[in-house]
């Protein structure tokens, strides 16, 4: 069963005065991607709030219901979370780009679920796949986001000249790519970008950071 959590305006204005956390790792025009702060929760109690949103829905040949959950200690806006995964999924940059597939938001008859979770309970759920408190995964139909890499992507991205928001589009079409069937690539694109299916947490292989599939 799914729980839901109501921000009152005092909680909400307290989160908003105190630092965030984020300092330098993100740069000036980014977003916060939802997140409160920078520095989340290492385990959760691993029951999850749906997240709501309206996002502008592009005509495409097929649309793909998700639901977006976030585990209930996280500090974050769920609904802003969501908008972004929407946003993102739906970029002319994404995998419907082509006027394949849209991605819109769903409830409990949702075809894919976008979980945002503390490192532990993504271990939890990714199993057997050994996701090391680190990276995230693709099970089944479900999309499970490790809330350390949403708020700070890795070093070597970053460093390579990546964003943060680029590093979250990345996150989110990697995964998005493998549930709509495509599998891992090993070397980077004629222009030096990486594809989206390298994986880029892990290892950029001399290539430079990019989150979308469509790069030509």
């Amino acid at each position: 069963m799914l729980r839901y959590l109501i921000v009152i305006p005092a909680l909400a204005a307290s989160l908003a005065a105190i630092d965030d956390g984020f300092g330098s790792a993100s740069k000036e025009g980014e977003s916060l991607g939802g997140l409160h702060r920078a520095d989340q929760p290492k385990a959760g109690s691993g029951e999850f709030e749906e997240a709501a949103a309206s996002p502008d829905v592009p005509e495409r040949a097929r649309t793909i219901g998700a639901a977006v959950l976030t585990e209930r200690e996280l500090l974050v806006d769920g609904d802003a979370f969501a908008e972004f995964v929407f946003d993102t999924l739906n970029d002319d940059r994404g995998w419907g780009g082509d006027g394949s597939v849209a991605f819109v938001p769903a409830g409990e008859d949702a075809d894919l679920t976008i979980r945002l979770a503390t490192p532990a309970t993504v271990d939890e759920l990714c199993a057997p796949l050994n996701t090391n408190g680190y990276t995230s995964c693709r099970v089944g139909d479900e999309l499970v986001l490790n809330v350390d890499r949403w708020a700070g992507a890795t070093e070597e991205f970053v460093e390579a000249g990546g964003t943060l928001d680029e590093y979250r589009a990345y996150l989110l079409n990697h995964e998005a790519g493998h549930y709509l069937g495509h599998g891992h690539v090993e070397v980077c694109a004629e222009d030096g970008r990486a594809p989206v299916m390298l994986q880029q947490t892990l290892d950029l292989r001399g290539c430079e950071p990019n989150g979308w599939p469509n790069i030509a």
